[in-house]
């Protein structure tokens, strides 16, 4: 089945034989019987599938869980409670006192957050450099390095990475990638099929789609997704709940048709702004002045719905919050992917953890805007933006 017959049909006869709903059914139960007490000591040992407990797994779980695999491409995936709970998971499984994490310097502001300050009070070393360079890369690289971590585009700069060259990069020296993909869902982006060993995800966003969930998603093989869930999953208990699950399956069915509008969208609005008189520079990896155009071109298939940009002048924290506060159909809320506009201020807001000098280093100026672009009619958008920044 392509993409979106998946997204659609993949499951639904396995989770509901009886009657045969259309939709997914919401299983609200917390536990589950079993025949005889073989048969719960044989699914305890993992030697039969089959639901257990519903902080380990739940019908509706289980099938957004499957159709999550299908989506990336990977042989696996595990579902949490929330984009941060994903990460979080996977760096605390595979990371141990005396590890050494590298990751690309330009980041989600709360991954950075958890990666610079929660990751080296358990002896974790932590360092961050700029993934654009290979070089770079291998000079930051220690013997005691276990992950490099990045996401492409990045957020909020929307750079894009090599995740060819990286990857090839980390097995060379025996490493595991971990990349978050929550900026170019597919079909924009396959990072497992450019040598990603783990995919993560924020639900919350483009794969929900509404603003009405927050979910979270671990996507890979099952070398690596089997003893994650069975050694810290289930203890670590970050379980995403059946109606949250209903939800994300939802927007998954239309994933692929709002990705390609957004996108359009997108591009609309990143060309109207780097010819406006008040933007200093646009970021979009769409726009031919990108600096990563043709990679970006190479490893997607479209550049999604997120752009960000650069008041020009003095003052710049001032007059971006200036803008944000004056448009009136594009929502101030951080947050992204989703069917309405989003606009924030990444100083203010999203990358607010970050001291000024840390947001310096990452390229973050004081004067960045970013918008998500939702499915409204983009005249309508570009009008709003031209009125907010007219009272600049």
């Amino acid at each position: 089945m392509k993409l979106s017959t998946k997204n659609i049909h993949l499951g639904l006869e396995e989770i509901d034989p009886v009657f045969g709903s259309v939709t997914p059914p919401i299983f609200t139960t917390s536990t589950y019987r079993f025949k005889n007490a073989a048969q719960g000591a044989a699914r305890f040992l993992g030697k039969e599938k089959g639901m257990i407990y519903s902080r380990f797994t739940n019908p509706t779980v289980d099938l957004l869980a499957k159709r999550l695999a299908a989506l990336e491409e990977g042989e696996e995936a595990i579902v949490t409670a929330s984009g941060m709970a994903a990460i979080s998971l996977v760096l605390l499984h595979f990371l141990k006192k005396g590890d050494h994490i590298l990751a690309h310097k330009v980041i989600y502001g709360g991954t950075f957050e958890f990666i610079s300050r929660i990751l080296p009070r358990f002896g974790i070393e932590v360092s961050f450099c700029d993934f654009s360079y290979e070089k770079e890369i291998e000079n930051f690289i220690q013997k005691n390095t276990k992950i490099l971590y990045f996401e492409s585009p990045t957020n909020p700069l929307l750079e894009v990475l090599d995740i060819k060259r990286i990857t090839s990069l980390a097995k060379k020296k025996g490493l595991i990638t971990v990349f978050d993909n929550t900026f170019a869902p597919p079909p924009l982006q396959y990072p497992l099929k450019l040598g990603v060993d783990i995919v993560v995800h924020s639900l919350t966003k483009y794969i929900g789609g509404h603003s009405d969930l927050i979910g979270g998603a671990i996507i890979g093989g099952k070398k690596y997704l089997e003893p994650l869930f069975q050694k810290s999953f289930i203890f670590f208990g970050p379980t995403l709940s059946p109606f949250s699950s209903y939800l994300a399956l939802r927007g998954l069915t239309t994933l692929e048709v709002r990705v390609k509008k957004q996108s359009e969208n997108a591009l609309k609005i990143a060309s109207f702004l780097e010819k406006h008189p008040k933007i200093e520079k646009v970021y979009y990896p769409g726009l031919e002045s990108h600096p990563n155009y043709y990679l970006a071109k190479k490893q997607m298939t479209a550049f999604g719905g997120v752009l960000s940009f650069v008041v020009k002048g003095k003052g710049g924290y001032k007059k971006a919050e200036s803008l944000v506060n004056r448009v009136k159909i594009i929502n101030l809320a951080v947050s992204l992917g989703a069917v309405e506009s989003l606009i924030e201020h990444p100083a203010s807001m999203t990358h607010s953890e970050l001291t000024p000098n840390e947001r310096k280093k990452a390229g973050i100026e004081e004067g960045l805007v970013r918008l998500s672009v939702g499915l409204e009619e983009v005249e309508d958008l570009i009008e709003d933006l031209e009125r907010g920044l007219s009272i600049i």
